[in-house]
């Protein structure tokens, strides 16, 4: 898959997912813009992408606020041109319906779901002028299942894939296509983190969601980054409006 010459923005870009993807695009000949919140993260990352001769800048912004929000929107609307934009970046809060406070709920909804929806419309304004471009809204396999102990997390995750839907319609005339990949469980910190809070070590957690899953591992960050490269590439070029699970089988298995 060739993505020479085009420009590719990757939210939550400094790790995990969203590192990979930046990577592959790069490899793949894009310019990628990465976004995160933190500086040094953010520096690693784009000296790494840069010693493999990658052209890639960094963004600082934390999307938990909208001045982080604004930030990302104002990069898109600075680029000479918009190809892809990946909306990666996600927050998790363990905590049931029951224990959500105020505040883990509007900051899942602002970084999961309301920083998805002002980003691609950023980015639609750009790629509908030119009748020209990809939306990737990472959603998840919680966007699709529920799951107890993770409740503002679920509901946000599954306004993502509505979100992609309902856009996808409305970006469709323009020649502008818009996904949702729900991944399963993929082993980026933000996995290592959740297992800690469950109170178990890494290779107890590992073991424990593996033993579950029908393909008996959890995934590789790289193993999403391709398939997020293929819904973006020509390739995938009739594929808009639907939800594209990467989840070992877990949505299939019922309850």
């Amino acid at each position: 898959m060739d993505f020479a010459d085009q420009t590719v923005v990757v939210t939550g870009g400094t790790s995990g997912i969203g590192a990979a993807t930046a990577l592959a695009f790069t490899d793949a000949g894009a310019s990628v813009v990465i976004t995160g919140r933190n500086a040094e993260a953010g520096s690693k990352a784009v000296d790494a992408a840069r010693a493999r001769g990658a052209k890639v800048r960094f963004v600082q912004a934390d999307l938990a606020g909208t001045n982080g929000v604004d930030r990302v929107i104002e990069a898109i609307e600075g680029l000479d041109r918009l190809d892809v934009l990946v909306n990666n970046a996600g927050t998790l809060h363990r905590a049931g319906a029951l224990e959500t406070t105020d505040v883990q709920w509007l900051e899942t909804m602002q970084v999961n779901l309301n920083a998805v929806f002002f980003l691609g419309q950023a980015a639609a304004r750009r790629m509908t002028a030119r009748r020209h471009g990809v939306i990737v809204n990472v959603s998840s396999d919680l966007g699709l299942v529920a799951a107890a102990g993770t409740a503002s997390y679920c509901v946000s995750k599954a306004g993502v894939v509505q979100l992609s839907r309902a856009m996808a319609l409305d970006l469709a005339e323009f020649g502008v296509r818009v996904v949702a990949l729900c991944p399963g469980d993929v082993l980026t910190e933000m996995l290592r983190s959740s297992i800690r809070q469950r109170g178990m070590t890494e290779a107890e957690g590992l073991a424990l969601l593996s033993e579950r899953m029908p393909l008996k591992r959890v995934a590789e960050a790289g193993e999403m980054a391709r398939v997020i490269l293929f819904l973006a590439s020509e390739r995938a070029a009739f594929v808009t409006g639907t939800e594209f699970s990467v989840d070992g089988g877990t949505s299939a298995t019922g309850p």
